[in-house]
């Protein structure tokens, strides 16, 4: 290598090396501190220790609580109570994300004109590394914009923020509405109380592979689905409004009668030497206001109003609990159905992918056809009860029936049958081996049962 190629080399590996450890970390640095003058206040979410948010109507603090399960947040003025952890975050995130648009005024000699004399509110973030502090004025020139002013600063700025974003917060926005919180993964039994009528489940099993299992009035299988919205409905119901006052929720104590449904969750303790607990909601509604529904939880718990609809989800009774199915089996495991039709009687046997048309080879069905039949009388659940205990069964159509499904296994074992009455109201009566009683179904299953003439598999093209 020549002299003059080694110098060049060396000028040029100089220059790099100034590049990258003098001109880069100062150009970092520039649009560092270019990114944090372009924003009102610069922290990160998690450093936040405390926020407290003073206006004309009140002061509110808010304290995250380190030690606590998720990092949970408690309001401890004007009084303590439990806060929305999600509302407080959203606000923390809404102030992080504000831009400062411009700078409006360097001097900050005329506050006035902008709100900033008196301000609105003040928002104060307590940090390990100190307290940062903003104070909001008028609405800027725009409705989605905002005058500000930082704590221990001159200039006037206007930022990105709109006024229902921030000024509007006020304590009831910060406070906890979920009104019943529970691990719903823990909760291992329920009892349900209706004015007339008491329902106790069990789950029974763990994990996917648990079941719900009704214990009382009756022992039947739930209606996993509608046990599952039952606990989901629980777990995200939430307050329209809050009754604090002691007077006030006397007042409406003497108003309330018999709770329109008291739900108890017993929930299971992690620790499995240790027992669980149980705990009750009570919903009431006042004579004097159908529209209005409140629920208890505990006597050192406010009163919470909540939506009437909510409420109506929640009071379900045994036979919205219950499962509802009319044959309780597989229907895989069918290897022959017979079904009869207003006198038209044929069976169906399952050989192989085939079904055969009375037990005859050379008579097969469509078997398609008859899958979608199968699974779909299998899969036919009651809409509502009509009778408990039916006495004349000629009065649903039933004696004799309209339809009739009997599914027998291999070793000739019946699995299950149903019965289809008259149509009523647009719903069929019916009966099925699962339920004792009759109940009323949708009468599409009457239409799609087919003649024995049109069962014949389609001729291949």
């Amino acid at each position: 290598m020549s002299r003059s190629i080694l110098i060049l080399f060396m000028l040029a590996l100089g220059l790099g090396l100034f590049v990258w450890l003098i001109e880069m970390p100062a150009e970092n640095k520039r649009a560092q501190v270019e990114k944090e003058s372009q924003q009102l206040m610069s922290f990160k979410e998690s450093d936040v220790q405390s926020l407290t948010i003073r206006s004309t109507a009140a002061e509110i603090v808010l304290t995250r609580n380190l030690a606590a399960p998720a990092n949970s947040w408690t309001i401890t003025q004007p009084r303590t109570m439990d806060a929305d952890r999600q509302a407080i975050e959203d606000f923390l995130r809404t102030l992080i994300l504000a831009k400062v648009s411009r700078v409006v005024d360097e001097t900050g000699k005329d506050l006035s004109t902008y709100g900033l004399a008196s301000p609105a509110m003040s928002v104060s973030v307590r940090l390990p590394s100190g307290n940062q502090t903003v104070l909001f004025g008028d609405s800027g020139p725009l409705s989605s914009t905002l005058y500000a002013k930082r704590d221990g600063e001159q200039k006037v700025l206007l930022t990105s923020l709109a006024g229902r974003e921030i000024l509007i917060k006020g304590l009831q926005d910060f406070r906890r509405k979920r009104v019943f919180e529970f691990d719903h993964s823990r909760v291992s039994r329920l009892k349900i109380t209706h004015p007339e009528q008491t329902v106790v489940l069990y789950k029974e099993g763990h994990g996917e592979k648990a079941v719900w299992t009704i214990k009382a009035p009756i022992q039947a299988p739930a209606d996993q689905p509608e046990v599952k919205s039952l606990l989901f409905a629980l777990e995200n119901l939430k307050a329209q409004a809050f009754v604090d006052s002691p007077q006030e929720r006397d007042a409406l104590h003497k108003e309330f009668k018999t709770p329109l449904v008291s739900i108890t969750v017993h929930e299971d303790s992690p620790d499995t030497a240790a027992t669980g607990k149980d705990r009750t909601i009570n919903l009431f509604m006042t004579p004097t206001n159908v529209t209005n529904v409140y629920a208890e939880t505990s006597s050192n718990d406010p009163l919470y109003r909540v939506p009437a609809a909510a409420a109506k989800d929640l009071a379900k009774d045994l036979f919205a609990l219950r499962n509802k199915q009319l044959i309780a089996s597989n229907a895989e495991q069918v290897k022959t159905l017979v079904i009869n039709k207003e006198g038209d009687e044929y069976s169906l046997t399952h050989e192989g992918p085939e079904w055969l048309i009375d037990g005859d080879p050379g008579a097969k069905a469509d078997a398609a056809r008859v899958d979608v039949l199968l699974n779909r009388a299998f899969q036919l659940q009651a809409e509502r009860i009509v009778t408990d205990k039916p006495g004349d069964l000629k009065v649903y159509g039933l004696a004799p029936p309209a339809a009739e499904f009997t599914a027998s296994d291999a070793q000739g074992k019946v699995m299950g049958q149903l019965f289809v009455g008259r149509v009523e109201n647009n719903l069929a009566f019916a009966r099925g081996s699962a339920l004792s009683g009759v109940f009323q179904i949708r009468p599409d299953i009457l239409r799609e049962i087919p003649k024995r003439g049109d069962l014949a598999k389609p001729a291949a093209r």
